[in-house]
């Protein structure tokens, strides 16, 4: 398994249950957390109280967009080369923009079926460590 601790940037709590639920079918050794704020992340990212492995952000958060926290993570000592994902309904210029400016970015679009979001995740969670450099 490539990325054992996850963590979820996403105001929306059905969301982040779902989420959840699905990292703990493919497998219940991932240990995931979840943050409601874009800023309180970042503020526990910077004082090592998160170390995830790979960070799965809703692009849409109401305190601070993707590109906002992304320009703000790669900016923290030690954070610059985690790689995040962007996760949102829509696909767009500004996820693409974000996407080619910033390093060790990918898009995973919100699924609400368990099944498609169960597969798009568990390409990326267990994908070989010669795959996926976001």
């Amino acid at each position: 398994m490539k990325y054992k601790n996850v963590l979820l940037v996403n105001d929306i709590n059905d969301d982040a249950e779902t989420f959840v639920l699905v990292l703990n079918a493919i497998n219940t050794k991932i240990r995931s957390s979840v943050e409601g704020s874009a800023l309180e992340a970042l503020k526990k990212l910077k004082d090592s109280k998160l170390s995830p492995d790979i960070i799965f952000l809703d692009y849409n958060m109401l305190d601070l967009d993707g590109t906002g926290f992304l320009k703000l993570l790669r900016n923290i000592k030690g954070l610059k080369r985690i790689p995040v994902v962007l996760y949102s309904r829509n696909s767009g210029h500004m996820l693409e923009e974000a996407m080619t400016k910033f390093k060790r970015v990918q898009f995973l679009k919100k699924h609400t079926d368990f099944k498609k979001l169960f597969k798009s995740l568990q390409k990326i969670i267990i994908a070989e460590k010669s795959e996926n450099k976001a």
